[in-house]
């Protein structure tokens, strides 16, 4: 390979280290992230470059400095000069020490700087949701604001028109022992007996995960930042009288169930669960989903936390109902997402599921 070609390779490499550091760091800079793949080491590559591209045209150099200063730094005849031939073409020893010492200064210096907070696991693995955790800090959304469409507000409730709608019992009464004894005695239960569930347990459920308990201003019985409830509650039905095996949503303002499929889905539930086998024994599943843009549109960049917790203020009242009526409950996290948000008609982006929740008879 000729000279001049390995310095136009060397000069497209320093095009496109330089256009990457420009960009990750543009990026670092509006979203107020601290690290980026590979940021630090294009930089380190860029740098290697310019030295190399400079060590290979140092005749030229020196003799455009000899020119713009007014004294001769070339001492080649004229006709060698033309050619690029002779000892100025190469560094000398003092050059390579200067250009040495430079390299090892700058790293040296790089590493004294005191840097920013890193958010890196063992093995310079970054977390991504750590990095969510520091960006929704307050105060980021102010300089996010102009930049980024937050969207409106959608409808607060979700119904299914074309759907069978199913009314449910009357869910006060007959819950049982006190919130005491249910605070100390809720367990996670994962075998469960064959014998089903009534529909007025199912109802007492429903009611207690996040059922209408203030008629004229809406609120439920879990907390909800700014009673926006983005959540909403899906039962696969497996083992309760009255009831078809499937799909229901549940309807908050009738308190009713909207039957979405009928089928038999105890073998799904274990295959979206990776293999436990309490998903296809429970009487029903509870699954959680979001619809993120009812939170989104007003709490921005806190909003996956906001939602996150709402799902875990529901499921602990699914816990301590399902124990206090003398039912096992036990939450689910480990689940194929894809594969639930298809087994209910969700597109996992607008609204997905959160969370599972298996109750059924102890």
């Amino acid at each position: 390979m000729r000279s001049k070609d390995l310095d136009y390779l060397i000069i497209v490499g320093l095009l496109l280290s330089g256009l990457y550091v420009a960009i990750t760091g543009l990026v670092m800079d509006l979203f107020g992230l601290h690290r980026f793949f590979l940021h630090r080491y294009a930089g380190y590559v860029a740098a290697g470059l310019g030295g190399l591209h400079l060590i290979l045209n140092w005749g030229r150099v020196t003799a455009y400095l000899g020119r713009r200063l007014g004294r001769p730094l070339d001492r080649r005849s004229p006709a060698r000069r033309e050619r690029g031939l002779g000892q100025p073409q190469r560094m000398g020893r003092r050059g390579f020490v200067v250009a040495g010492l430079g390299a090892v200064g700058g790293l040296l210096l790089g590493r004294l700087i005191p840097a920013g907070p890193r958010l890196t696991l063992p093995g310079q693995a970054a977390d991504l949701g750590l990095l969510y955790h520091q960006w929704s800090k307050p105060g980021y959304s102010l300089a996010l604001g102009p930049l980024l469409d937050w969207g409106a507000q959608p409808a607060s409730r979700k119904t299914y028109p074309q759907a069978e709608r199913i009314p449910l019992p009357n869910p006060h009464g007959g819950w049982g022992r006190s919130l005491e004894e249910v605070l100390e005695t809720r367990r996670s239960v994962r075998d469960y007996r064959p014998e089903p569930l009534s529909l007025a347990e199912l109802s007492r459920l429903l009611h207690a995960a996040q059922g209408i308990t203030d008629p004229h201003r809406g609120f439920r019985a879990a907390p909800s930042a700014g009673a926006l409830y983005p959540i909403e509650t899906y039962a696969v039905v497996h083992n309760v009288e009255e009831l078809e095996r499937g799909v229901y949503h549940y309807a908050v303002a009738e308190h009713a169930l909207e039957r979405l499929r009928t089928d038999d889905l105890r073998a799904a539930m274990v295959v979206v669960g990776v293999g436990q086998e309490m998903l296809g024994q429970a009487g029903v599943c509870f699954v959680l989903s979001a619809i993120f843009q009812r939170t989104r549109w007003k709490y921005r960049e806190r909003t996956y936390r906001y939602v996150l917790l709402e799902a875990g203020h529901i499921g602990q009242n699914l816990y301590l109902a399902a124990t206090a009526m003398g039912l096992g409950a036990c939450a689910v996290g480990a689940f194929l997402d894809d594969e639930l948000n298809h087994l209910l008609g969700l597109d996992g982006e607008t609204e997905a599921a959160l969370y599972l929740i298996a109750v059924g008879r102890r």
